[in-house]
């Protein structure tokens, strides 16, 4: 049944019993997010919902805390993904579709959610705040990245575009953390072409709040003199901290996440190199990153457009540097090695005499973002889109050293 089937159905209260199971709770509720602010999807589904069960004589049926519970998972899920499909939604989320009971574990306790309390009104999870951070999407443990991998010289990093911090780490965390607020956000979307051109892209799943994977984990500061967050940031780019004072993370504990999340992501970035190497007798290493226009803790005034980096030309050949200096950047404003001259991974990974290159993209939010919201303009990143697949395709067919 189509969603707008679904929903005037659930609206007219012609559901019977046994017709209107978790699956139609879900999509219907996701039609609202999607369509209307929180507080009006809310207002919506509740009036309704209590509508239908009393039509059924089904009043029991009705769970206050749970119904809202469901609502702010798909809104968190929502901002999380970037998108309005559903179809997405069934293949990133299938704890909420296959198993809802194990998913509210995560959140509450059972003396909590069968409460009469919680059944009549709205009770906030007490084991876990859901936000993005925070959400629970498989019961295995989510995978430190993604590889899609392709007989490609090209390899494409996107090392902060993840948003989960696993539980049991924001329990030290302040709640500053649950939103992931300096994430690069949706650039998997953005480069979603990249399949398309059969280049090789690897991204993370995890918060730079867990462990920042552009970062040297010996702990070397990345731009000397200048303010830095560390490998496991303490504080967010605004500065607010990100644990309480005392609470930082321990050697110990940094030790742990570097063998558990920076040590797993470098090691295929490395190996994806060495293969692209011996098959094509180069690599390019593209660093794909974005921030906010304006973060006044890095950098004056707006962030230009497109701003490339190879640490001033150390990480390129001159075919490469000359190809970043011709590329036609269309409407977006373009710099090179200004203020990001190329994070950790693209000074490290560098071997131009090795015929190894790396270069890094920061762009600008502005360029596709509702940066208010942290929520994608759909036609800015249509429009993004279509400079960035030029660019990309460009880079992948240069053929260096041919």
């Amino acid at each position: 049944m189509q969603i707008e089937q679904l929903v005037a159905k659930f609206e007219s209260q012609d559901f019977q019993g046994g017709d209107f199971g978790h699956i139609e709770h879900l999509r219907i509720a996701w039609h609202y997010v999607c369509k209307e602010s929180l507080v009006i999807a809310k207002e919506k589904f509740h009036s309704n919902v209590q509508a239908l069960v009393t039509k059924l004589g089904a009043e029991s049926k009705y769970h206050r805390s749970l119904t809202d519970f469901f609502l702010d998972y798909l809104f968190h899920v929502r901002l999380y993904l970037g998108s309005d499909s559903w179809e997405l939604l069934q293949k990133k989320c299938p704890l909420m579709i296959e198993d809802a009971q194990a998913l509210i574990k995560f959140y509450y306790s059972d003396e909590v959610i069968h409460s009469e309390v919680a059944r009549q009104g709205y009770i906030a999870p007490d084991k876990m705040p859901l936000d993005r951070a925070s959400l629970k999407l498989s019961l295995e443990e989510t995978p430190v990245y993604e590889l899609n991998e392709y007989d490609s010289p090209l390899i494409v990093s996107i090392p902060h575009n993840g948003q989960l911090i696993p539980h049991d780490v924001l329990r030290q965390m302040e709640p500053t953390a649950l939103s992931s607020q300096d994430t690069d956000w949706y650039l998997s979307q953005l480069y979603d072409f990249l399949d398309e051109l059969e280049v090789t892209s690897i991204s993370a799943n995890y918060s730079r709040y867990l462990i920042d994977l552009n970062r040297d984990s010996s702990g070397v500061e990345l731009y000397k003199g200048a303010d830095n967050t560390e490998l496991c940031p303490t504080s967010r780019f605004d500065l607010e901290l990100l644990y309480a004072k005392g609470n930082e993370p321990s050697a110990e504990e940094i030790d742990r996440r570097i063998k558990q999340y920076w040590q797993p992501y470098h090691q295929a970035i490395a190996e994806q190199i060495a293969k692209a190497k011996v098959k094509h007798g180069y690599a390019i290493l593209f660093e794909a990153h974005s921030i906010a226009q304006e973060v006044p803790r890095f950098f004056d005034g707006k962030l230009p457009g497109f701003n490339f980096g190879t640490n001033d030309g150390a990480t390129v050949n001159s075919e490469l540097n000359k190809s970043l200096e011709n590329f036609d950047t269309g409407g977006y404003s373009k710099v090179i090695n200004a203020r990001f001259k190329g994070g950790f991974i693209t000074r490290h990974y560098a071997k131009p005499e090795d015929n190894i290159f790396t270069i890094q993209l920061e762009l600008s939010q502005a360029n596709y973002l509702d940066q208010n919201k942290n929520l994608l303009e759909p036609e800015l990143a249509k429009q993004l889109k279509v400079t960035l697949k030029t660019l990309i395709a460009e880079l992948k067919g240069l053929k260096i050293g041919a």
